[in-house]
């Protein structure tokens, strides 16, 4: 069958005629011959017969009873059956034959009968077919004729006999017939024999190929459809024409996320059609094989069926029979398509869904025990008391199972599904409160092997908040130390700092008793809260959590020691220790396959090459880091690993491949709910602005900076107001200057601190400032981030010093500018360190 939407668009399926080549050619066939298209599924809705149709051929009009059309027609389409029978016959002896109104014949009277209705029915019958096949002789004889019944499984009787009498009769040169059905559908036995003495060339229609489906889809959708969509879309719906072109629109109007869950109404509308045909018992095997998924074991369904094996088979090979499902080996039915059993899942009721889930899950336990996604799924969906236990236990089993295939997400969401069943557990006398904060912790690592560092810290607070409830200390301690893969960025916002975390675990540790490990744990637990403080509590908990885990002799315990020593650390004033910290945390995660901590040790790596300005070993420590991220299935890392790239176009000038990248990064963080994502949008995008000199048009981004991160946004809030010509207002944006923590970002903001105070001729500040940066001098302003690199710290040096009237001090500053940028491969860093040197004139 061919698809013509607007504009021309021909898509044709695997192994269908072109339209170069739409069958025999009925002048040069000796017929009548026939050519079958087995149509498996809806009719297309734009598919109608072509426009150029030759005179003489029998038309009939379906709105009006002697055309009428024996199902409901779908809007849009060709009309299904025609019943030519019902049809007043020309006048055999006319020459011309024109087409025959189809309006119904008037009631005879006694001078104007035909000449069978005066006999009696079988002679009427035999008159009728007779007159049918001359009158298509005369027409093929002037010009070749063509007769295309379509839906001939929706055909009557009658129109079946004069089909078989018509193909069964004398050759008629010239005549094609051209005949559509679903397999499987109507009583078509005796004609189809009768058809298949004249050999006819047969066509099963298969679905549309990805590429055709892809064109088709972008007919109907003004905007481009990424490929991940359209291949969803051609898997659901089997390519079959209609259901693309219904899910084409409502991808149209509602987006990819809703077209490949849903099912459009108008396919939802003709499948239900195609269920109310149906034997009764056929649509119960159908609903029975939804529930149970795409794919279903006939063994299964027979022991979860109420039918006996005889009616259950029966059921099942009707629906196979009218392509409504396959059997892709022996032993399996599969849904033809997606929507055909989506269809069917969602017209249960919510009740009748749960019992089926129910009895498909027994079936399962008794015959595929070893199935445990799938019993857990349908233990979930059984939704009872009763199957609550078996539903918490294959969903921690599956879990587990999924955890070690680097499925995170799988492993989440199962166990959100445990947490759901666990609580339609009733009483058992067990500890309930202690399973619960084993189900939260579970969830809590696979959140964060997953990336989706915000939502652990939602079920931290959960489970830290359950805890308090129950007044259980034990509980207290599972929830902090729950957390055992490490994240590279801080777990709370930034800038932000929870003196009750603090509290809170400081009393956890003052408690007897506690054993070695434990207490580890919870000190890695400690160093989390205080990241980024510079507080002499985190420096000494990392030490004694080290000390621990040697004593122990636990490699995960002693990576996780590591990874605290370089979380407390300065970022870029201890590069020494954080180097050898990295060096052994990579040999230990490789000796004993720690991923996650393998990560680790590349990325500690990468910020210390960054602030040694070495480019190898950070492209070497960054290209290392992906690799790992993409092995197992690390989201967030891969977030990470875009923005280190961006980092490095940005340095490099390729300002549109940073800005790609660091979009990248932001989709990520968002997708994963991460607390930083819009703090990094909007310090990328207003860093690179003011690189590029264009600050100014970032001031409404600026203003919103301020509300969420106050006094820290202060500076580059005036270096915008300078750049449109507002240095008072500038001044009163920089009255309560910020305290500046010491993290991987302070170089950044000290910088952009040193252009405010250039900018506002402040020389009282600037002395102070200097003495800040010096010890930075060496370094790219942010780059020990690894994801925002603003210019050589030596740079700002060199124009405070200018500033204070010390040019000699200036030029010293500015020639290491230049070195550092050279070594960064900077063009524009270099370029502006040498100018600043050639404006100090010869001398220097």
């Amino acid at each position: 069958m061919a698809l013509r939407p607007p504009g021309g668009l021909f898509a044709a399926r695997p192994g269908e005629p072109g339209p170069e080549r739409r069958g025999p050619d009925p002048a040069r066939t000796p017929g009548p011959r026939t050519q079958e298209t087995r149509t498996p599924d809806a009719r297309t809705p734009d598919a109608r017969m072509p426009d150029t149709r030759t005179p003489g051929l029998w038309t009939p009009d379906p709105r009006t009873p002697g055309g009428r059309v024996p199902e409901a027609r779908t809007a849009g389409t060709w009309p299904p059956d025609t019943r030519l029978s019902d049809t007043r016959l020309p006048d055999t002896r006319t020459a011309d034959i024109r087409p025959v109104s189809s309006r119904p014949a008037e009631a005879p009277t006694q001078d104007a009968r035909t000449p069978w209705s005066r006999s009696d029915a079988l002679v009427g019958r035999f008159r009728l077919h007779r007159a049918v096949g001359d009158w298509l002789r005369r027409a093929a004889a002037d010009r070749p004729v063509a007769i295309v019944l379509d839906d001939l499984h929706a055909a009557d009787r009658e129109t079946r006999d004069l089909l078989a009498d018509l193909a069964g009769g004398p050759p008629t040169p010239g005549l094609l017939l051209v005949l559509a059905h679903r397999p499987g559908e109507g009583d078509l036995t005796d004609a189809l024999a009768v058809l298949a003495r004249r050999s006819p060339h047969r066509v099963p229609l298969a679905g549309l190929g990805e590429a055709d489906a892809g064109r088709l889809i972008g007919s109907v959708c003004a905007a481009a459809v990424d490929r991940r969509t359209v291949h969803a879309l051609a898997d659901r719906t089997g390519g079959n024409p209609f259901y693309l072109l219904e899910s084409a629109r409502l991808l149209a109007r509602e987006g990819a996320l809703v077209a490949v869950h849903e099912v459009p109404q108008g396919v939802r509308d003709v499948l239900r059609r195609r269920f109310d045909r149906l034997p009764p018992n056929a649509v119960a095997a159908l609903r029975l094989a939804a529930v149970a998924g795409r794919e279903a074991d006939a063994e299964v369904l027979l022991r979860a069926s109420d039918a006996d094996e005889d009616e259950l088979l029966e059921a099942l090979e009707a629906a196979v029979e009218g392509g409504l499902l396959t059997e892709p080996r022996p032993g399996t039915v599969r849904f033809n398509h997606a929507l055909v059993r989506d269809t069917l899942y969602a017209d249960l009721s919510g009740l009748r869904r749960a019992r089926l889930h129910g009895r498909v899950a027994k079936a399962l336990r008794e015959l595929r025990p070893d199935q445990i996604q799938a019993l857990a799924h349908h233990y979930t969906q059984a939704a009872t008391s009763a199957t609550a236990g078996l539903a918490v236990d294959y969903c921690v089993r599956a879990a587990e199972a999924a955890e070690r295939r680097y499925a995170h997400e799988t492993s989440a969401a199962l166990l959100r599904q445990a947490l759901d069943s666990f609580d339609r557990l009733p009483p058992d006398g067990g500890d309930r409160e202690a399973r619960r904060n084993a189900l939260l912790a579970g969830l809590l690592r696979a959140q964060v092997r997953m990336g989706a560092v915000a939502a652990a810290t939602e079920t931290k607070a959960t489970a830290l908040r359950l805890a308090r409830e129950a007044g259980r200390h034990d509980l207290l301690v599972e929830a902090w130390t729950a957390w055992t893969e490490p994240t590279p960025w801080v777990t709370h916002p930034y800038g932000s700092f929870d003196q009750a975390a603090v509290d809170s675990i400081t009393a956890l540790l003052d408690r007897p008793g506690m054993p070695a490990a434990v207490r580890c744990r919870l000190l890695d637990a400690l160093t989390y809260e205080l990241d980024c403080s510079g507080r002499p509590e985190g420096w000494e908990a990392a030490a004694e959590a080290l000390a621990i885990a040697r004593a122990e002799g636990d490699p995960r315990l002693l990576a996780m020691a590591l990874a605290a020593q370089a979380r407390v650390h300065d970022y870029e004033l201890a590069s020494e220790l954080r180097g050898a910290t990295a060096a052994e945390l990579a040999r230990v995660a490789t000796e004993h396959d720690l991923p996650a901590y393998r990560w680790h040790a590349e990325y500690l790596a990468s910020s210390v090459a960054a602030t040694a300005g070495d480019l190898p070993a950070l492209r070497a420590h960054v290209e290392a880091a992906r690799e790992i991220a993409e092995t197992y299935g690390l989201a967030e890392l891969l977030d990470v690993g875009n923005g280190q790239l961006g980092m490095l176009a940005s340095a490099a000038g390729r300002t549109e491949e940073a800005q790609r990248l660091y979009a990248l990064t932001v989709a990520g963080l968002r997708a994963r709910g991460s607390v930083h994502a819009e703090g990094f949008a909007a310090l990328a995008t207003v860093v690179m602005a003011l690189q590029e000199g264009r600050l100014a048009a970032q001031l409404p981004l600026i203003e919103r900076m301020r509300t969420v991160y106050g006094s820290l946004a202060a500076d580059i809030h005036a270096l915008a107001l300078v750049d449109l010509g507002r240095p008072a207002e500038a001044r009163a944006a920089r009255a309560e200057p910020a305290v500046l923590p010491p993290d991987y970002y302070r170089s950044l903001f000290l910088t952009v601190r040193a252009m405010a105070v250039v900018a506002l001729d402040e020389q009282a500040e600037a002395a102070g400032l200097v003495e800040e940066l010096l010890p930075l001098r060496d370094l790219v302003a942010g780059s020990a981030s690894t994801s925002i690199a603003l210019r050589p710290v030596a740079q700002s040096l060199g124009e405070l010093t200018l500033l204070l009237g010390r040019p000699g001090e200036a030029a010293g500053h500015f020639r290491q500018a230049a070195a550092v940028a050279r070594r960064w491969e900077s063009a524009a860093w270099t370029a502006e360190a040498e100018r600043a040197l050639a404006d100090l004139g010869p001398r220097y």
